[in-house]
């Protein structure tokens, strides 16, 4: 165990010795249902339904500690059987509370549902007013009752996804732990490596070999296995399409617009925008091929740090101190927030063998101080991973003044803070740059991340909406891979030269399966937050109050009214191409050097 390694306090969200008395308490609430249920009539009193509202919200958080509880710890150890075993036992506990309140939530909807009058929308409007932080949620599922289905009908889903396809996202996250990846570069012994993070470490390497090799070990393991990995998402997907033409849903990709309270338009911009603006990216691998001494650059060599980039580590406690610094400059709300969650130490700090990998902020509930995982293994954009996540939490709490239903921002905000610091803690380390070398390694690394978070994540969305269609139409796992090479090929055009190998690349993408469509939440969020920057910018401190309201809305207003107020139109061409303008200057600038 590295002696900076933190490891985070699951007792805060619930000690394990307490794990069946919450389950005995929460079922005797489940009981309490029935003391409501008379009470649901149209022209019910206020005070009832906030009293139903406050009762919710703390059984909400009951269940969000029975279930986080397990989860966190299974992601850090995959292997723990008896973290399975509590996940199983809090799905079931969970599977009877939406047993027991799917008739209130289809009723709160204006549905049919027998044995009740229905909720009319003059009475519904008078009752959501009495809890306001909840009412443009409960508005807005009224919207989308035309996409719901009998109780019946939902009830079954529910009960066939949690034995189905939840089921195969957590198979598929099996296969991967128990990967062991076999790194020889040219030249050099083979070793065996035990997690992908360990890894991924040489695809930045200032080795070619290194850096191939490294990619070759990973996307082996996929092609080996590269049948498993299609049979699962060829279910997740076949099931993801009976569902929404089950729902009424135009396309595969509505489902989640809908659900992230986007209007379809907005995404069909984005994505055309960020196509439209690859020459950019483009521009950056030419450069950077020659800079590197290389004809052209390949895929394997796309994350290659320049020859200007300093060697050496950064510990985690130095990594930290760098971002604490830095949000303590930008805002004194980023700062304090984020020693909050480091402080209750809920953060898991570093590779283990039967720990996930990657990177994720989990925010259980109000109360709950957020949970960030990170995987620090001493490299630069660790640092920037680092803010990311804990930006993630710093929004979570700007948002914990409100109920359950209310404090996650949807899609078009959820990534507001964590990508805005990683631009501040960025434009810091630049500023602090010894010399132009450095800076100028700093920004080809940024131009990576760029590609990475924006482009990279629009030709994934590409890939899914090509593959539903495939899937519904048949196909086989080597052509569903040859569409995904035929979407590289694209997104790199002549800039990059493509090895085959990369084909398989589709099946370690965890999102596809676990979220599909959910990609574009990072370019959407990169480019929302590359604008909100550029005003700061003009702004100066005068910006950050704007900022911090926008954080602090959480889910409890439409997303579009949110960002109308500082001036942002989701659906306007024009803005979109306007945060393509700054990451044009970056190239500009690194082209300079």
């Amino acid at each position: 165990m590295p002696m900076e390694e933190m490891r985070w306090n699951l007792d805060d969200v619930l000690p394990k010795s307490r794990f069946d008395a919450l389950c005995r308490e929460l079922e005797e609430n489940l009981k309490q249902y029935d003391y409501f249920y008379p009470k649901l009539k149209p022209g019910m009193s206020e005070a009832d339904f906030k009293e139903l509202a406050d009762f919710e919200e703390k059984t909400g958080e009951k269940l969000a500690r029975i279930g986080g509880m397990p989860q966190l710890w299974e992601s850090v150890d995959q292997k723990s059987q008896e973290a399975k075993l509590l996940k199983g036992k809090a799905e079931d506990l969970g599977l009877k509370f939406s047993n027991k309140t799917r008739k209130i939530g289809l009723w709160l909807q204006g549905k049919e549902v027998e044995g009740m009058q229905r909720l009319d929308d003059k009475n519904a409007e008078r009752l959501f007013r009495a809890v306001p932080p909840l009412y443009y949620g409960m508005m807005y599922a009224r919207k989308l009752a035309k996409h719901t289905l009998s109780e019946a009908e939902e009830k079954l889903i529910h009960e066939k996804d949690m034995a189905g396809v939840d089921v195969l996202v957590d198979l598929r996250e099996l296969i991967e732990t128990e990967f062991h990846y076999k790194f020889k570069p040219k030249g050099k012994k083979e070793k065996i490596l035990k997690t992908v993070s360990d890894l991924l470490v040489y695809a930045y390497s200032k080795d070619p070999k290194e850096r191939e090799a490294a990619a070759r070990a990973l996307l082996e393991k996929y092609r080996e296995n590269i049948d498993k990995f299609f049979m699962v998402y060829q279910a997740i997907v076949k099931d993801w399409w009976h569902d929404y033409e089950r729902r009424g849903y135009e396309s595969a990709i509505q489902v989640r617009n809908i659900a992230n309270h986007i209007p379809d338009k907005a995404i069909e911009v984005l994505l055309n925008v960020c196509k439209e603006n690859k020459d950019v990216y483009h521009r950056y691998f030419r450069f950077k091929a020659k800079e590197l001494g290389m004809k052209k650059l390949r895929r394997f060599d796309i994350y290659a740090p320049l020859k200007a980039a300093k060697e050496g580590k950064i510990g985690f406690n130095a990594s930290r101190k760098i971002v604490l610094d830095t949000f303590d400059s930008f805002a004194k709300g980023f700062g304090e927030k984020a020693r909050i969650i480091l402080n209750a130490k809920h953060v898991d700090s570093h590779p283990r063998e039967t720990k996930r990998g990657g990177a994720f902020c989990a925010t259980l509930a109000p109360k709950i101080i957020p949970y960030v995982l990170l995987n620090h293994t001493g490299k630069e954009r660790d640092v920037s991973t680092m803010a990311h996540e804990l930006g993630h939490g710093i929004h979570s709490l700007y948002a914990a003044h409100l109920p359950m239903g209310a404090q996650h921002a949807n899609l078009p905000l959820s990534e507001t803070a964590s990508t805005l610091g990683e631009m501040i803690v960025f434009e810091k380390l630049l500023e602090k740059a010894k010399n132009d070398k450095e800076r100028k390694a700093m920004l080809s690394d940024k131009m990576g991340d760029s590609f990475a978070t924006i482009l990279r994540q629009a030709y994934f969305v590409k890939f899914e909406i090509l593959a539903h269609e495939a899937i519904k139409k048949g196909v086989t796992a080597d052509q569903l891979s040859g569409i995904y090479l035929e979407t590289l090929k694209e997104e790199f055009g002549d800039s990059v030269e493509l090895d085959e190998m990369f084909k398989y690349e589709w099946a370690r993408i965890p999102h596809l399966a676990a979220t599909p469509f959910y990609c574009y939440a990072y370019n959407f969020g990169e480019l929302l937050s590359l604008a909100l920057f550029a005003k700061y910018k003009k702004e100066g401190e005068a910006f950050i109050p704007k900022i911090e309201k926008v954080l602090a809305a959480g889910g409890s207003r439409a997303p579009e009214e949110v960002l109308r107020e500082i001036g942002v139109d989701m659906c306007s061409r024009q803005f979109w191409e306007g945060s393509f303008d700054i990451v044009r200057e970056w190239q500009d600038r690194l082209e300079k050097y």
